[in-house]
């Protein structure tokens, strides 16, 4: 016979408020993820959106210290903040705005869990003389009280990565109104500048990108010339170095430098406007994948893109500059598109989280040749004029099209470094 054995209360309302807790937690997160995210995948910006981008920042010299007023549409408002936070998580934004009110919907892409991989978010912006408050907050089904949406909001922007974007709006915009037309900006022109130093300020963190540059020029140095210089012959050494160089918590600051290292080599002079090169090689030779230079310069430039977190805007460059090509150019290549979503789902893992960046340091520590990175080009449609890609597959949202994207996809996903682990 077994003793009864009596639990003391303090134990017992302790495993009662454990087990309350885990019961509400999974029921919090069966209501705010889900499988499938309520709006329709963003499918990335034009060149239209890119100039418009421009000319909207545009300023005179004269201007900086002045105020300037400019008014954001629908699409514009849409397009700057599904970049911004995919400076963070991959996301959809949809953005409606109608007077004094401003309607957003924004699903985010977790990692895959057992209640969903989508949370979804949505909110309204009401305004109310000057000031602009948030009502109808909700997580996915959860909806939250307004007075805790006006607090919580402005708590994440000061204490996330986002606090700097926020800082740089409170110190330079000087009003917001919701109208019909989008919503109006009034700001000094010196966040233009203050902006770009951001920006700058991203590359300065990276102490050892000096070092992989250097390593880089060695490495041409002692090029057999009588070869072509494989992009393998780059990446694998530069990342060996990473590997041994990096902790978990440096990962991903030494993978987007050693992608930004090699990204300067490839485009020598394209990019010494955009990054901290400072570095004249010692030779300099043509970077060759399937026996191709093209291939090369698609792959790094959208993992250059993608690891600076700007993997949509990679994405659809891409598929923007076949277009292009089919126009007036070489014509249109699934090659070349396949390099460039190799590139972005590359520089993804770069700097997809802590794990993910060690991961692919070990992965590519070890890698052989270019086909670990970039998958079999065989039997994918090249140098299309646009009569012959208009006749074979109409236009990039036919099913014919979609599918070839697939195709293509499915090769990137059987190699081993893009499979999840």
């Amino acid at each position: 016979m077994f003793k009864s054995f009596s639990v003391p209360r303090p134990v017992k309302l302790l495993l009662y408020v454990c087990l309350t807790v885990t019961v509400l937690f999974n029921i919090l997160l069966w209501f705010a993820v889900d499988d499938t995210p309520l709006l329709r995948i963003h499918q990335g910006f034009n060149r239209e959106d890119i100039q418009r981008a421009k000319q909207l920042l545009r300023l005179s010299p004269e201007e900086r210290n002045e105020i300037k007023t400019i008014v954001l549409n629908q699409k514009d408002v849409n397009i700057a903040v599904s970049y911004l936070l995919n400076h963070f998580f991959e996301n959809t934004v949809q953005i409606q705005i109608g007077k004094d009110l401003v309607f957003a919907q924004i699903a985010v892409f977790v990692p895959q869990t057992f209640w969903g991989r989508y949370l979804d978010f949505s909110f309204k912006l009401i305004q109310i003389g000057d000031n602009i408050e948030i009502t109808s907050f909700k997580i996915g089904e959860i909806s939250i009280p307004d007075p805790a949406a006006n607090y919580l909001i402005p708590a994440i922007m000061h204490t996330t990565p986002l606090k700097k974007y926020w800082r740089l709006g409170e110190q330079y915009v000087q009003n917001v109104q919701f109208t019909g037309e989008g919503i109006q900006i009034s700001y000094l022109g010196a966040i233009v500048d203050a902006a770009k130093q951001l920006v700058i300020q991203q590359h300065r963190e990276y102490p050892n990108l000096h070092l992989y540059q250097q390593q880089i020029n060695d490495i041409v140095s002692r090029h057999d010339p009588a070869w072509r210089l494989s992009l393998t012959d780059l990446m694998q050494p530069l990342f060996l170095s990473a590997y041994h160089r990096s902790t978990e918590d440096t990962a991903v600051r030494e993978n987007r430098a050693v992608i930004i290292a090699v990204g300067s080599y490839i485009y020598k002079y394209d990019l010494r406007r955009y990054l901290p090169l400072g570095l004249v090689y010692s030779k300099e030779y043509s970077v060759f994948a399937y026996k191709r230079i093209d291939i090369p310069q698609h792959f790094i430039a959208s993992a250059l893109l993608a690891a600076v977190d700007a993997p949509i805007l990679s994405e659809r460059l891409g598929e923007d500059k076949e277009l292009a090509d089919a126009k007036k150019g070489s014509g249109f290549s699934f090659i070349d598109l396949t390099a460039d979503r190799a590139g972005t789902r590359f520089g993804q893992q770069a700097i997809g989280s802590a794990k993910q960046a060690r991961e692919l340091q070990r992965l590519m520590s070890q890698i052989k040749d270019y086909t670990g990175i970039i998958p079999d080009i065989q039997g994918l449609p090249e140098q299309m004029d646009e009569p012959s890609f208009k006749a074979r597959f109409g236009d990039t949202n036919s099913n014919l099209y979609r599918s070839m994207i697939e195709e293509i996809d499915e090769r990137i996903n059987a190699l081993p470094i893009y499979r999840r682990h």
